[in-house]
């Protein structure tokens, strides 16, 4: 039987329930707790640029409101993503992937993109994402 290079255990969302999902916060709370692969989700903004967030709208996860697809990253990054969950993440960021990546590469860890597109964008957010994924984690190999 071949060795499994995987770790069994993956941090949902960045960080399980222990921290606002999709934050650098979650993953760096992750890290703390010794997860050596996240998981995370991945969705390009109206103008392009790639950032985490699961669902198609702001509400659940932020102080934001409206489909985040639907925005500039400039508008997005203005957006609370962490005192939904406790006011100890008041003001935590929706991360880009490219800051994600940086974390990953900080803490050795390895990562698993789920692509998330807004309805309609579904193959140049793959596209975006893969291309995106493969510059930034260049060299991380389990």
């Amino acid at each position: 039987m071949s060795h499994w290079p995987y770790p069994s255990i993956v941090a949902h969302r960045g960080g399980g329930k222990l921290a606002p999902e999709n934050t650098l916060a979650a993953i760096d709370t992750g890290a703390r707790y010794g997860h050596t692969m996240i998981e995370f989700d991945a969705k390009l903004s109206k103008d392009g640029q790639i950032f985490l967030l699961h669902d198609d709208n702001l509400e659940r996860t932020s102080n934001g409101w409206g489909v985040a697809g639907e925005l500039a990253w400039s508008d997005l990054q203005k957006v609370d993503a962490g005192s939904w969950y406790s006011g100890e993440f008041q003001g935590e960021p929706l991360p880009l992937l490219s800051d994600v990546a940086a974390r990953c590469r900080q803490y050795g860890m390895m990562a698993n993109i789920e692509i998330k597109p807004t309805t309609g964008t579904g193959p140049l957010t793959g596209k975006m994402v893969a291309l995106a994924a493969r510059e930034l984690w260049q060299g991380m190999t389990p």
